[in-house]
């Protein structure tokens, strides 16, 4: 008898312990409906189903009328529905029918105009993941965490409806959208449903990190916030966006080291010769001065720096480190330097600098925003509190006088400002 009470003991236990192993797959990635990208006369809206389905985009304007249609007729799991003929500088609602599921949310074209106002929000390393994800794959949590039962990571959650709450235009994200690995498997917890609230109404400008790539290159980050144009013009991994006087060039720095042999560096060199905005801002992931783990990076010191000051750039953002960090004045001969690491992941502490204006280890993302002669660049915790606050002129000066002799479209729009 005690032999056989030890056997059925040591099966319940083997059965207990059974639904603890990861032997099931993880949940399939599903989003509700998200904007992907949207300019003066068309836009793109995203999404990922569970399962194989058709999909269709209706755009309506604020009176209600139907302006345009898209839809995705065979059954697939990535959807990109474009649509054109919009008209600049207005705001359109929108519906995506797929599957038996709708999804709304809001249009905001750009007016398309040289000075039109502009308002973008930035964040970086917003990407860490609730307790249960590590679970998923098991038996005894695979179908609540594929229903959604759980609650996503706090802090960046909290981060989701704070960026709401502002309506920007946009979103540009510094990198490392996804820890550990940016797998596939880690971007619903992670991202898609934590951002929700800002996703349905503005596009995801993301930098690869470089926990980003660290999976299959960070084809995942491409494949689900990428367009399919964006991918054809530069391959993705670089991106340049321009909105009224503004254009930001999302950059991808991953690699040993960055010098002129890293292919970044030809974009970089191409949108900074061309390009004819006022302000410049470049967004990469690898901040160039650190006051906290990752320390003063001297290739780009040496590499990217000076690139960016010939070319009269007003601000260059990075995250990387897991704090705020600004480096140098706004009347400097040198952009100004933030590190905006705080999207959400466990902090970091900040040391003192010798160059560092600004330090704070805080949950916390930044607001820009241009409106006349002037980008306004503010610095906020997560519950609202300021931390950071200056305001970055137009180039002037000897700035002005190299913009003039390598680029006189721009220097034109520069001095229209005044």
């Amino acid at each position: 008898m005690n032999g056989r009470r030890w056997l059925r003991r040591g099966v319940l236990a083997a059965a207990f312990g059974a639904l603890w192993l990861n032997v099931a797959d993880d949940p399939p990635l599903r989003t509700a409906a998200y904007v992907m990208d949207v300019a003066p006369t068309a836009a793109t809206v995203g999404l990922i189903t569970a399962a194989p389905a058709a999909s269709e985009l209706t755009v309506r304007d604020e009176a209600g009328a139907v302006v345009a249609t898209a839809s995705v007729p065979g059954p697939q799991r990535r959807h990109q529905l474009r649509v054109a003929g919009l008209q600049p500088g207005r705001r359109y609602v929108y519906d995506v029918a797929s599957g038996g599921e709708r999804y709304a949310g809001v249009l905001r074209t750009p007016a398309g105009t040289p000075d039109e106002p502009v308002r973008f929000a930035v964040l970086g390393d917003s990407g860490g993941q609730p307790w249960w994800v590590w679970l998923q794959r098991t038996p005894l949590w695979h179908w609540p965490a594929r229903l959604g039962w759980f609650a996503d990571a706090g802090p960046v959650t909290q981060m989701g409806k704070a960026l709401a709450a502002w309506q920007p235009d946009f979103v540009v994200h510094l990198g490392d959208v996804i820890y550990p690995k940016g797998q596939q498997a880690h971007y619903m917890s992670g991202f898609f449903r934590p951002f929700a609230p800002v996703l349905r109404d503005a596009p995801f400008y993301a930098a690869l990190g470089n926990h980003d790539v660290m999976d299959a290159g960070g084809r995942q980050l491409l494949a689900n916030l990428r367009t399919d144009e964006q991918i054809a013009a530069t391959g993705g991994r670089n991106l340049s966006v321009a909105r009224g006087p503004v254009r930001v060039l999302v950059v991808d720095g991953n690699g040993e080291r960055f010098d002129a042999a890293h292919p970044t560096h030809a974009f970089l060199v191409r949108e900074l010769t061309t390009a004819t905005e006022p302000w410049i801002v470049v967004a990469g992931h690898f901040p160039m001065r650190s006051a906290s783990r990752q320390r003063d990076r001297a290739d780009l010191l040496l590499a990217l720096l000076p690139l960016l000051s010939e070319h009269g750039v007003s601000l260059y953002l990075s995250g990387h480190d897991h704090a705020y960090q600004r480096f140098g004045e706004p009347s400097g001969d040198e952009p100004v330097l933030v590190v905006s690491g705080g999207g959400g992941k466990d902090l970091y502490e900040v040391r003192p600098h010798p160059r560092a204006a600004k330090l704070a280890s805080a949950f916390h993302w930044c607001g820009l925003e241009v409106r006349g002669p002037r980008l306004q660049v503010r610095a906020q915790d997560v519950g609202g509190a300021p931390i950071d606050a200056f305001d970055l002129p137009a180039p002037a000066g000897e700035a002005l006088g190299r913009i003039r002799r390598q680029n006189p479209a721009r220097a034109q729009r520069i001095e229209a400002l005044k």
